[in-house]
């Protein structure tokens, strides 16, 4: 294809998506068509300094046309792929080429893509490559900034205020995912702050137009309406909460008090010689680090699940296997197990004790937790 087919193309393109009512079927087919006369052109990538800056000029026309079309077809990574391309013509090759009307639309609408998706790193470094000048004064840049900075205060009435200001239906596209966003942090929060609401109350705070609305935002996040007394109820459940197995905990409990009674029993035989030093530190040796790991395990889920009595109870112990192991005295030595075997003994019966009032204390929360929930 030659470079005047190209510009009748790209002439075509922008003709097509600027009418009322485009064929976004037709602009798919002819971006497919440009994007291969690029390819063959040597435009696709372009390099300052070989590329002629009249196609690089044609070239991103084309990818503006582009990006719009994702934005219509609701395509937002590949709209995230035009940006890609497009920032080099708009920053590395902004030498060579004229300015292009298109850019800081483009820019405002990526912007405010990356508020939609929360994405805030992203966009304040998309900030430092933009002119300072335009952050306050050109209005598809301020309007995104200013949109930020309401949702840094938290001021979502601010951000829905200021929708009868968006023009353009790029614009609108993320802006109402900018919202589905906020309404979903909003109900998130609710959710620990209330127990229900009124339908009214609820709908205001979060945006919704209608009772409809609410009903069907209701059912997506698996709150209980009650019409007759117009109320939204939450529900108490925290999902984020990780349960921690009882039952499993009681089991593993009274399994490491029955290896510690074979242990005691297994001390008992060397004292009496039935067993030699190097079987039995073999034999001891493979419960050592499986019993360290099954309580750090544990320990690790009651920090996680916030049980502070069984975690400062159970830390004591965690911190022993802790030091154990740093100073590389956790596991039986056959040359020094008859000088120590009185020591291991020891720690063994403290250990059974421990293992033992824990299975009765957690059997006791079980019976409660049981109780307190049928009732």
């Amino acid at each position: 294809m030659t470079l005047q087919q190209l510009d009748a193309l790209r002439d075509q393109l922008k003709n097509e998506m600027s009418g009322s009512s485009p064929n976004l079927q037709k602009v798919g087919q002819l971006l497919t068509q440009a994007k291969i006369s690029l390819i063959e052109l040597g435009a696709f990538v372009p390099v300052a300094g070989k590329t002629d800056p009249h196609v690089m000029t044609t070239a991103r026309d084309i990818l503006e046309v582009g990006a719009y079309y994702s934005v219509r077809i609701k395509d937002t990574a590949s709209f995230e792929r035009y940006i890609a391309q497009l920032n080099t013509y708009y920053h590395d090759l902004a030498s060579v080429l004229t300015p292009s009307a298109q850019m800081y639309p483009l820019i405002g609408v990526n912007l405010l893509r990356l508020l939609s998706q929360n994405r805030l790193s992203d966009f304040h470094t998309a900030l430092e490559i933009i002119d300072s000048d335009q952050l306050q004064t050109n209005p598809f840049i301020k309007q995104a900034v200013d949109l930020e900075q309401f949702l840094m205060e938290g001021s979502y009435n601010k951000v829905w205020s200021t929708r009868s200001t968006v023009q353009g239906e790029e614009f609108m596209f993320f802006y109402d995912i900018l919202i589905g966003t906020i309404r979903h942090e909003i109900a998130s929060c609710s959710e620990k702050a209330y127990e229900h609401l009124p339908l009214n109350d609820a709908s205001t705070l979060l945006f919704l137009k209608n009772t409809e609305e609410l009903l069907n935002f209701a059912s997506e996040r698996g709150w209980k309406v009650n019409p007759a007394e117009q109320k939204v109820y939450f529900g108490s459940e925290d999902n984020d909460v990780v349960e921690i197995p009882q039952e499993q905990i009681i089991t593993r409990t009274l399994g490491y008090a029955r290896e510690l009674e074979r242990i005691v029993i297994m001390f008992s035989d060397l004292e009496c010689d039935y067993i030699n030093p190097i079987d039995l530190c073999n034999k001891l040796n493979q419960f050592v680090l499986p019993e360290m790991g099954a309580h750090a395990f544990l320990f690790f889920m009651f920090l996680v699940n916030g049980s502070w009595i069984s975690l400062v109870f159970n830390l004591p112990l965690a911190a022993y296997n802790v030091n154990k192991v740093m100073k590389g005295r956790h596991m039986y030595d056959a040359t020094e197990i008859f000088r120590t075997l009185s020591q291991h003994k020891k720690e063994c019966f403290i250990k059974l004790g421990f293992y033992l009032i824990c299975f009765f204390y957690f059997l006791y929360r079980m019976i409660v937790a049981l109780i307190a929930a049928d009732s």
